[in-house]
């Protein structure tokens, strides 16, 4: 009981110091206790931080945060590599072998098999336009035929007209003032046509009267 009292006496007497022979001994206020009067209207000055100083604070902790995440992240893949070095992850890696070469084998036979129908469609195209140049060759030289044909036709036709010659020219001008040419005509309403400026209408008989044909 005694034992008791005392210790709640010490409690609210809330001694902070124990006085020794050779030093005091600092004792912890109780948890309990109120605070002190002389702190209770006592409002402690906010710090004031320059702002190189803050900067430089946050620069140090990105730094630190940084730091500390690589390291977390080296830590991490170096356990899962040491996880992977086992029985298990050898028969993956294993796998992975196996899957690799039979994709390189499918792609392989995929590529001979493009390389079969682009040879294929090479050589129908090359067909084709050899079938082509050589229809076009025959069309050229069918329309060159026919171009000299064509001038063959006009230079005998040509040839056969008779021209005048140097010596002859006295002569054709006395045929052609002895037999002029009147190449003036007339047409009247019905389409007959009558040639020369001297025809008589009336002494062309009706049977014998050219008319003009209509598309």
């Amino acid at each position: 009981m005694f034992a008791r009292s005392s210790s709640r006496i010490f409690n609210v007497i809330n001694i902070s110091c124990i006085q020794s022979r050779s030093a005091r001994a600092w004792v912890r206020k109780p948890l309990g206790s109120p605070m002190a009067k002389s702190k209770m209207f006592r409002i402690a000055p906010k710090k004031f931080i320059p702002a190189d100083e803050k900067a430089e604070v946050k620069r140090l902790y990105d730094n630190y945060f940084h730091q500390m995440k690589s390291l977390r992240q080296y830590f991490f893949e170096q356990s899962l590599e040491q996880a992977e070095s086992g029985e298990v992850a050898q028969m993956k890696h294993r796998l992975e072998d196996e899957e690799h070469i039979r994709l390189m084998e499918e792609n392989r036979q995929e590529n001979e098999k493009t390389a079969k129908l682009r040879e294929e469609k090479l050589k129908i195209q090359a067909e084709k336009t050899r079938e082509n140049i050589l229809a076009s060759l025959i069309n050229k030289e069918e329309e060159t035929r026919l171009y000299e044909i064509r001038i063959e036709a006009f230079l005998e036709k040509q040839k056969a007209t008779p021209f005048i010659q140097a010596e002859n020219i006295e002569k054709a001008i006395e045929e052609a003032l002895a037999n002029p040419v009147d190449f003036n005509f007339a047409i009247d309403l019905d389409g007959y046509v009558y040639r020369g400026r001297e025809t008589a209408i009336e002494k062309i008989p009706e049977e014998e009267r050219e008319r003009l044909r209509s598309n």
